[in-house]
């Protein structure tokens, strides 16, 4: 007795063939004839002669299979209507095993659909076809909880901006939406499901994001990212650097931005012995750039302080401290603060980031340099369900609203568990 290799419901096992381009079974259908016509529904039903189709099944001793299935069909004597009895296993849309179907959505957004068409000898188009079929059913039975606190960025990805939303308190990912516009933004906080509850969003100083998030979620707070303010003092002190090596003797410009250079430009722990001596060679020979390092350094240890109306004082005091020569590239890092001054100093009542957004970000451009051609929808769908973006298919949201989101969770309030949506098992364990 053959042994059946399918275990497909409503096909028997022939026999089957092993070539070089893959395995071939042959197999038959078992499943019972229609009593009545599909289409009117009379009962008598003939049998109108039997034909060979070919199923394309997951892969077997490393090798893409098909499935050749002998099928009868059957044809009503009152409507003349023919009919195939469907086959529960099998998925003639896409004319493959409904498991194949599954094994490809299981993979389609962790892998190539070329390493994919592959694997299961499927085209690519059909490959991709199955994943964005996946993709619209996922979109429409995996619902995210609104995040309390939010981070929002931008990435350019497939050659256009893409709006990143994060959920800073589960450090999971919300969305990406489709263009980062004004209008598109406007569009989406519009719609987004209960934007009450958002108190807080993390966010750069790109300009139509603040004005769509005043508009749009008036009650919830903004904090502009720690590290866009601290880069603004340290690109002044590398434009003033450049300055004054430009007008240096051609020796000295060298040694100023090959030798010099990083022990004005690191900072805190990423510091090494070499940069603080370099440091040092610099206060002896290039005074005025060793002033600015100070300047810069002293703008950095504002986010240091304790409490808003101290940070606020501080600045104030920095601010004035900033010598003539240097308000052309520290001044322009003082009207940037004043400019955005209440969406800034709000860091110090609730010190959040943005770092897990940008490094999210990282993730999405290399996952679209990886698939090299995937569309935007396909870049968004690896970046919400190639990894599950849930933390078990819930989120703990709190009442309590504590100064710091790196308190434990004890000093968050009472915690309240809410559906994240369908905990997806099957995208593999990376």
């Amino acid at each position: 007795m053959t042994p059946d290799l399918l275990l497909l419901e409503g096909v028997s096992h022939l026999g089957q063939r092993v070539e070089n381009d893959g395995v071939t079974i042959v197999a038959t259908a078992n499943i019972m004839p229609p009593e009545n016509c599909p289409s009117c529904g009379c009962k008598p039903l003939y049998k109108h002669g039997s034909r060979v189709y070919s199923y394309a099944d997951t892969p077997l001793y490393g090798k893409p299979v098909r499935v050749e299935i002998e099928r009868q069909r059957y044809r009503c004597k009152v409507c003349g209507k023919v009919e195939t009895p469907n086959i529960p296993s099998l998925d003639d849309k896409r004319v493959a095993t409904k498991r194949l179907i599954g094994l490809i959505q299981s993979r389609c957004f962790k892998y190539t659909f070329t390493a994919l068409s592959e694997e299961t000898g499927l085209v690519v188009n059909t490959v991709k076809s199955i994943a964005l079929d996946y993709l619209e059913w996922l979109d429409e039975n995996h619902e995210r909880e609104t995040p309390r606190i939010m981070g929002l960025d931008e990435v350019k990805v497939g050659g256009s901006y893409r709006a990143v939303v994060t959920n800073l308190e589960m450090r999971t990912v919300f969305e990406m939406y489709e263009r980062r516009t004004k209008q598109h933004m406007i569009e989406f906080f519009k719609n987004l499901k209960d934007k009450e509850r958002v108190e807080w969003v993390a966010l750069d100083m790109w300009g139509p994001f603040k004005i769509v998030l005043e508009q749009e979620l008036p009650n919830a707070r903004l904090v502009i990212d720690r590290y866009h303010v601290i880069e603004k003092a340290s690109r002044a002190l590398d434009q003033l650097r450049i300055n004054i090596q430009s007008q240096l003797e051609k020796s000295d410009r060298i040694r100023l931005k090959k030798g010099l250079r990083w022990g004005l430009l690191r900072r805190n722990e990423k510091r090494t012995e070499a940069d603080d001596e370099k440091l040092e060679l610099i206060r002896q020979d290039y005074p005025k750039l060793a002033l600015a390092y100070d300047l810069a350094e002293e703008f950095h240890s504002i986010y240091e302080i304790d409490g808003r109306a101290n940070a606020e004082a501080e600045f104030s005091r920095w601010l004035n401290s900033i010598p003539p020569e240097f308000m052309p590239y520290f001044g322009e890092v003082g009207a940037m603060v004043n400019r955005h001054h209440q969406n800034i100093f709000n860091y110090f009542d609730f010190p959040i980031t943005n770092a897990y957004t940008e490094a999210k970000n990282g993730i999405t451009k290399l996952n679209n340099r990886m698939g090299r051609g995937y569309s935007y929808e396909i870049i968004r769908a690896r970046l919400l369900y190639a990894k599950v973006s849930s933390q078990a298919g819930r989120v703990i949201t709190h009442t309590g609203t504590p100064k710091s989101i790196t308190d434990p969770v004890s000093a968050w309030g009472n915690a309240k568990v809410s559906d994240y949506g369908r905990y997806i098992s099957n995208f593999g364990d990376d």
